[in-house]
């Protein structure tokens, strides 16, 4: 999103009013600059002054879910305390003292040193594969750094034996729906163009994207030249993650076939944030159902997730009770937590850098690596021996970049552990790698769970 030359942020970034706006002075002018979140879809935002009348006809008030699929919040695991308007969201450095900083600081450290330090957590496999299937089209790109991850994670699904025709592919956070379409031409190539079985594709976002590939799916299957095309089953459900009971899916996609073959394969790509811990739980919720009450259903036989943005995780629906060994955490640890988790990938401006920097990856500010090498998840990836840079004389935390950087990997491994034990106590066998090399793209892990066999 575009900024207005006379602003310092985007649209997007304006949405906090500013500090010495008092609260009891509504009408001040910074108050009335200021976008705040719509109260009907915290998606998009408005301008104060305009906000009365844009809940009169925001879109999103319009839109009426009576599908059995919507049960709002099913998916979350505890509720969001009431936030104090008097209290500015974690949005800002400022907005966090440096005795916060301090505090949680030494709980990162205690808990990577005792709990994560030396595990699978820190010591990821990586595996960048590539699949033959898609050669043609990764020839085709001059931009191939999206290809080659999609290449990566299908290749992946076909060494866990889930690249099946049979299996049905539920995508969440699936956007345009590129990863399902290039992993049905991966069927579509295994299979000599003509699959055992009509492949399956339920798309999930909440979003009413544009550009959509959900059609192309369709013509990628009847147009490879099969002499008995197979037409793909290919449905979307527009909902967030949070209120999908997913067991109430109403195409019938998910009821087992008559030969009692297949199962739901759930996947993703830079899956955002809370929405990975909403996919876990909405997938736990069905296999439980499903194991309980009605075994006509398709089992859960694979999770597939490549997770970014864990500084959007939510105190609503992560796994917290397996993080607080070392002590409480509150929602607002919780949230001091995730923003120092984006250190480890939120760039750097050019005149920040490190003494020690001139031979070392840098990250820009889309968070992609640039350079080459390799640098260990959770490592401290930049030498601090000689760090003469001035930004921890002045950042609130009074850590050099570099610092807050080997913190925010460590918070990153801590979250991701919380995950991975869930998981485990829930009877999957899980496992993290790294799907890409780093130079590729700094969100490069992947979480892969593969249920029990009892």
């Amino acid at each position: 999103m575009t900024r207005k030359a006379a602003d310092r942020f985007c649209a997007q970034h304006l949405e906090t009013v500013e500090s010495s706006a008092s609260a009891a002075d509504p009408l001040s002018s910074k108050r009335k600059l200021a976008r705040v979140k719509c109260p009907v879809d915290s998606s998009h935002s408005v301008l104060f002054p305009d906000l009365q009348r844009h809940v009169k006809r925001c879109q999103a008030a319009k839109e009426v879910v009576s599908s059995a699929w919507f049960v709002p919040d099913i998916n979350l695991v505890r509720t969001e305390p009431e936030k104090s308007l008097a209290v500015d969201p974690v949005t800002r450095d400022a907005s966090i003292t440096f005795k916060e900083y301090e505090k949680w600081v030494a709980f990162v450290e205690q808990f990577y040193d005792s709990e994560i330090h030396g595990t699978k957590y820190t010591e990821m496999p990586l595996r960048q594969l590539k699949y033959e299937g898609l050669e043609k089209r990764l020839a085709e790109l001059s931009n191939k750094k999206h290809a080659i991850q999609q290449g990566s994670l299908i290749s992946t699904l076909g060494n866990l034996g889930l690249l099946l025709s049979e299996n049905c592919f539920v995508e969440f956070g699936a956007g345009r729906g590129e990863l399902s379409r290039y992993l049905n031409q991966a069927l579509l190539y295994k299979y000599n163009k003509e699959p055992t079985y009509t492949p399956s594709f339920l798309l999930i976002d909440r979003s009413g994207r544009r550009m959509k590939l959900d059609g192309k799916i369709i013509k990628d299957s009847e147009g490879l030249g099969s002499k008995h095309p197979i037409v793909p089953t290919v449905h979307r459900i527009k909902t967030d993650i949070k209120d999908l009971d997913l067991r109430k899916e109403e195409n019938n996609q998910l009821q087992r076939r008559s030969d009692g073959k297949g199962g739901i394969v759930a996947i993703s790509k830079h899956l955002c944030g809370a929405a990975t811990d909403l996919t876990i739980q909405c997938l736990l919720n069905y296999r439980t159902y499903r194991n309980d009450s009605d075994d006509s259903m398709m089992d859960l036989v694979g999770i597939m997730i490549a997770p970014c943005c864990r500084h959007q995780c939510s105190y609503s629906s992560y796994p917290l009770e397996y993080l607080t060994k070392y002590g409480k955490i509150d929602h607002r640890g919780f949230e001091i937590l995730c923003k120092m988790s984006s250190w480890a990938v939120c760039g750097r401006r050019p005149q920040h850098r490190d003494a020690s920097d001139s031979d070392k990856m840098m990250i820009d500010a889309t968070g992609e690596r640039g350079d080459s090498g390799d640098v260990g998840y959770g490592a401290k990836h930049v030498d601090s021996s000689n760090d003469h840079n001035q930004d921890g004389q002045t950042h609130v935390s009074r850590l050099s970049i570099s610092r807050r950087e080997e913190i925010g990997f460590k918070v990153r491994s801590i979250l991701d552990y919380g995950r991975v034990q869930y998981l485990e106590d829930k009877g999957f066998q899980v496992e993290l790698i790294r799907y890409v090399d780093q130079a590729i793209s700094s969100e490069n892990v992947c979480l892969l769970a593969l249920p029990v066999e009892k």
